[in-house]
């Protein structure tokens, strides 16, 4: 099931500092992404005959290698004989096989179009405000290119981080600014700092293989070693992360499916029975943002 697997792209993180609060700038508690076309299909038709060929399903934002094969000695490509690229063709549509392109894909982040997640963490904060005045923090996640991660052909396939230059962080940089002030144009001249941090590991990619492989969940063959982290779930996600935790702390008390299913017996029930509720011992000075209990809660 190894070579099934693949990690998934590091991702790079970029801290704003903004000049305002978030009524001042209209910020929204809500984060926003944009994907890249991953419903367009890269089909193709024929100029003489009209026959479309299927593509493959999900478009990246890639440009090719300009030192390939083809170009490299500076000769020139022969067109094909239109009765030796029909050939071709027939044999391709018995075969069922998609024609792939010979050249060398390269990642690459571009303004407009590449997968983007943007948040604002403290319009999240109703305490914001009265903790640190007229600033507000925004982070922009974006995937890194093959300018900073390079992926190994290994069972399962890695990425490693790779020497980057100034120039490049300065050019993704710019472009990660570009795309946040045409998405939020109330940010112009707004912006008191960005840095970059990255690239960051985020665990394994969840692709259609990933699900189907056999041996994800928090027990090994390994005595004592329990599993947890997004990736036994849906991955990259909060909730998700909580999920796993939990799943590998009813792994060590070696909870089964019939524990789950028909006794009832887990984790959080456990700790229903035996823990007190925190509820009856809060201090309105240790929360952020003050709340009245129920009857029934105290």
């Amino acid at each position: 099931g190894l070579h099934a697997l693949t990690e998934r792209r590091p991702l790079l993180h970029f801290t704003v500092g903004l000049d305002g609060t978030a009524e001042e700038l209209n910020l929204t508690a809500a984060d926003w992404y944009r994907l890249p076309n991953a419903s367009l299909a890269l089909d193709e038709m024929d100029p003489i005959t009209g026959q479309v060929t299927q593509g493959l399903i999900g478009a990246q934002v890639i440009d090719f290698d300009e030192h390939d094969d083809s170009t490299a000695s500076g000769s020139e490509v022969q067109p094909e004989d239109e009765t030796e690229a029909i050939a071709k063709r027939d044999k391709r549509a018995k075969s069922g096989t998609v024609p792939t392109r010979k050249k060398t894909k390269r990642n690459k982040f571009t303004t407009g179009q590449s997968w983007m997640k943007v948040s604002f963490p403290s319009a999240k904060d109703p305490s914001w405000k009265e903790r640190h005045g007229k600033i507000s923090t925004c982070v922009v996640t974006i995937e890194a290119d093959d300018n900073f991660v390079q992926l190994f052909d290994s069972s399962p396939k890695i990425f490693s981080a790779t020497k980057f230059t100034q120039e490049a962080c300065a050019h993704v940089v710019e472009g990660v600014k570009k795309d946040l002030i045409d998405n939020y144009p109330q940010l112009q001249d707004k912006i008191d700092f960005i840095s970059m941090v990255g690239p960051v590991r985020k665990g394994l990619s969840h692709t259609p293989l990933r699900y189907a492989v056999k041996g994800i969940r928090p027990e090994t063959p390994y005595p004592g070693l329990i599993v947890g982290g997004s990736d036994l779930t849906v991955g990259d996600s909060f909730s998700g992360a909580i999920v796993a935790g939990w799943m590998a702390a009813n792994a060590v008390i070696k909870y089964s499916a019939i524990d789950h299913l028909y006794l009832d017996k887990n984790i959080t029930n456990d700790l229903k029975l035996f823990l007190s509720s925190p509820r009856s011992k809060v201090n309105g000075d240790d929360i952020a943002v003050p709340f009245k209990m129920t009857d029934s809660e105290k």
